[in-house]
C-alpha cells in the first residue's frame, strides 16, 4: 500500500514505550493505522487478570474488524510495545478512501481478515491447551537445530500470552526441569527431550 497517499489525510501521533494508545471500551473515532515501533493488545478480565493477545507492526489498522461495527469500541487496552508513530484518519475520510481506491480496499479487508485469523488462533490455542501443553509448544516452536532457545520475554510477559498467572508458570518450568525435558538457566533454555513426542500433544 502506497503511505503517501494516506499521509496527508490524518495527522501523525507519537507514544512513548509503555504509554497506552487506547483503553479496552473506549469508543473507536479515528482509524488508526500503525507506521513505526510495535503495539501490544490486552484484553483485561472483570477480575483484574491481563491477557496478552497480539503484537501490532507496521502497516497495520488499529483493531479494523471493529471500525465500522454497529458498536465500535476497542476490545482490548492497546499499548506501545516501543517507541510508535501512529496515523489518525477520520472515519470518513477513510470510508470515501476506500470507495475511491481499490488498493486500499483490498488491503483493509486483508487486514481485517488477518486480525480475525490471529483472534481465532489465540482463542483455539487457550481453550484446548493445558499451561503445560501451551508452554511444551512454545519451547519446541522457538528452539533451534542445537534444541537451544533464549526467552524472547520475561516470566511476567509469558504469563500474560498464556493467560495465567506466574507463579502457576514458574511451577510448569519446574516441573518440565525435574522431569528431565529442558534444562534452564535464566532465560536461556536447552530441550532434552522433545515433548511433542513424548507427550504426544
Amino acid at each position: 500500500m502506497d503511505l503517501k497517499k494516506l499521509l496527508p489525510c490524518g495527522r501523525i501521533i507519537v507514544f512513548k514505550k509503555g504509554e497506552i494508545v487506547k483503553y479496552q471500551d473506549e469508543p473507536i473515532e479515528d482509524v488508526l493505522v500503525l507506521l513505526e515501533g510495535t503495539l501490544k493488545t490486552e484484553h483485561v478480565s472483570e477480575n483484574g487478570r491481563t491477557l496478552e493477545i497480539d503484537e501490532i507492526k507496521p502497516v497495520q489498522i488499529i483493531a479494523s474488524g471493529f471500525i465500522f461495527s454497529s458498536e465500535p469500541r476497542f476490545p482490548v487496552n492497546v499499548v506501545a510495545g516501543e517507541n510508535s508513530k501512529i496515523l489518525s484518519i477520520s472515519k470518513e475520510v477513510f470510508l470515501d478512501l476506500l470507495m475511491k481506491d481499490r488498493e486500499l480496499l483490498l488491503f483493509f479487508l486483508k487486514d481485517v481478515s488477518e486480525h480475525f485469523r490471529v483472534v481465532s488462533e489465540k482463542l483455539f490455542f487457550l481453550t484446548t491447551k493445558t499451561l503445560r501443553e501451551k508452554l511444551m509448544n512454545f519451547l519446541v516452536r522457538h528452539m533451534n537445530e542445537k534444541r537451544e532457545l533464549t526467552l524472547p520475554v520475561t516470566l511476567e510477559e509469558l504469563s500474560r500470552l498464556f493467560g495465567c498467572a506466574r507463579p502457576a508458570l514458574s511451577r510448569v518450568f519446574q516441573e518440565l526441569e525435574r522431569e528431565g525435558y529442558i534444562e534452564k538457566h535464566g532465560r536461556r533454555i536447552k530441550v532434552l527431550k522433545d515433548p511433542l513426542e513424548h507427550d504426544r500433544i
